[in-house]
């Protein structure tokens, strides 16, 4: 890039500024956490995925519980968009409830979900933490079940069993993720995934009859 095309750019803002190396240190954390587990994701850790100083962060954060809540914010965000996209496409899929069991074993198993993961088991034991992301978390869930009662994928159940029927699911996929890691059987996945929907269907019918 030439001079004259550097200084014809415009400069950004000092919020610009900010929001970008914020971006930078969220992402890192995001990726450390999934990568090398939540204990292991110190300051250090981020500050050197990010390509930031220490003092950088601690510009921009009072402590690493910071920025832990603030990531845990940012996942919970893009992962409701990505979700929402998926369901306000179902109505056009042969299969909704196929798609979307298939969309949401998926998702348990990106590296951006084993973040989010991690700092729940973290909160479990830490009460600070725990009490920070709780709000978000409860408004997570809460969107997210009433994007899927949106879709009507699930009109086929009464209305007491559709939060539990989509809980069932997803605690399903959760711990098939995490058992994933040390006992890698694709084929077993696909079969649990199938049983999934075989017996979601078979208790629709049941109902109906």
């Amino acid at each position: 890039m030439t001079a004259s095309a550097e200084s014809a750019r415009p400069r950004r803002t000092q919020k610009e500024r900010r929001e970008a190396t914020v971006t930078k240190l969220v992402d890192a954390t995001v990726a450390a956490i999934g990568e090398v587990g939540y204990q292991r994701t110190t300051v250090q850790e981020i500050c050197g995925r990010a390509g930031l100083s220490v003092g950088a962060m601690f510009r921009q954060f009072d402590s690493r519980l910071d920025l832990i809540v603030r990531t845990a914010e940012v996942i919970v965000t893009r992962q409701t968009a990505a979700f929402t996209v998926v369901m306000e496409q179902l109505g056009a899929q042969e299969n909704p409830l196929d798609t979307a069991l298939r969309f949401l074993q998926a998702a348990q198993s990106d590296n951006v979900t084993h973040a989010l993961r991690e700092i729940y088991l973290a909160a479990r034991s830490d009460d600070e933490l725990r009490a920070r992301i709780a709000p978000t978390v409860e408004s997570y869930y809460d969107g997210v079940v009433a994007a899927v009662e949106r879709t009507g994928v699930l009109s086929r159940y009464p209305q007491r069993l559709r939060e539990p029927l989509f809980f069932m699911a997803l605690h399903v996929f959760s711990g098939q993720a995490v058992v994933r890691g040390v006992y890698q059987r694709p084929e077993l996945d696909e079969a649990v995934l199938e049983l999934v929907g075989d017996m979601l269907r078979t208790y629709a019918d049941a109902i109906d009859q």
